[in-house]
């Protein structure tokens, strides 16, 4: 009986002894299985975010983008010199230049526009105009028949050729400066009859006893249904013929007022106390000149 009790307790602690190291190894197996998660996810997003903090770095690379705006500042807002500033920065150039009027413009004696800046000649839109030097803002430019160079603005010539005004609208925009629309009957828009009124309560004839019907049928000369009065900008030539070759025969003087009777896209034909004779138009004005 003895000896089948310690056989009993032997195999008991036998088998305690396998259950607690079965148990022992299970725990050893499942360590490293508890590991592995623990680590993955703490590495691989950690890891992640550290690579994507350079992305914060792009905003500014776009920074010198910011700058362009102000680079392109003074050019909405040129400098407005003085005429002595502009003839101190003139430069002649070593080729001659073709250039464009884009609009009528008015050739000066000086870089300005000053009321004391003698207007002495004109180009009209389409005109080549020779450009032999410039200023900042002006372009020095040769006249025809004329032995000193002029002034003209920069803003006003074009690079590429510009199309002339026709005929009919540089008429409708002499009337309409002259008072109103020709109605094709003799009157004007205003309804008045083509009575020539000098535009001072005087009656001026339409023509003097001088016959100028050759050199207005040779250059294309209109007559105006009404005549008016046109005043000198600066001092003006009288001329034989509407061309800057005509003979001068007479001395305009600054603010004169003339009667306009006739115009060709370039000049007026006008009478001043008793001759007729044709006036560069970009010198004189509808209006008054103080």
């Amino acid at each position: 009986m003895k000896n089948r009790k310690k056989k009993w307790l032997f195999a008991l602690l036998m088998a305690c002894s396998v259950a607690v190291m079965a148990s022992g190894c299970d725990k050893l197996k499942k360590e490293p299985e508890t590991e592995a998660p623990t680590e993955a996810p703490t590495e691989k997003p950690t890891e992640a975010q550290t690579e994507t903090e350079p992305q914060t770095e792009a905003p500014t690379e776009t920074e010198p983008q910011t700058e362009a705006p102000t680079e392109t500042e003074p050019q909405t807002e040129p400098k407005v010199l003085t005429v002595e500033e502009e003839k101190a920065q003139e430069t002649q150039f070593d080729q001659l230049r073709t250039m464009y009027a884009m609009d009528d413009v008015n050739v000066r004696a000086e870089p300005g526009t000053g009321d004391d800046v003698e207007i002495f000649s004109s180009f009209y839109q389409g005109d080549r105009v020779t450009v032999v030097g410039e200023t900042p803002n002006w372009c020095v430019v040769e006249v025809e028949d004329y032995d000193t160079n002029g002034y003209v603005s920069k803003q006003f010539l074009s690079d590429t050729e510009v199309a002339a005004k026709t005929d009919e609208e540089r008429e409708q925009l002499i009337l309409q400066e002259l008072g109103g629309t020709s109605s094709g009957d003799g009157q004007t828009s205003e309804g008045n009859s083509s009575s020539n009124n000098s535009g001072d309560g005087t009656s001026s004839p339409a023509s003097s006893s001088a016959d100028t019907s050759a050199i207005d049928s040779e250059f294309g000369v209109e007559k105006f249904a009404e005549s008016y009065q046109v005043y000198a900008m600066t001092g003006a030539n009288l001329r034989a013929k509407p061309s800057q070759d005509g003979e001068i025969i007479q001395t305009i003087a600054s603010g004169s007022g003339l009667t306009a009777v006739g115009y060709t896209d370039r000049w007026y034909k006008v009478e001043s106390n008793g001759t007729v004779g044709y006036v560069n138009k970009n010198l004189f004005s509808t209006e008054p000149v103080q």
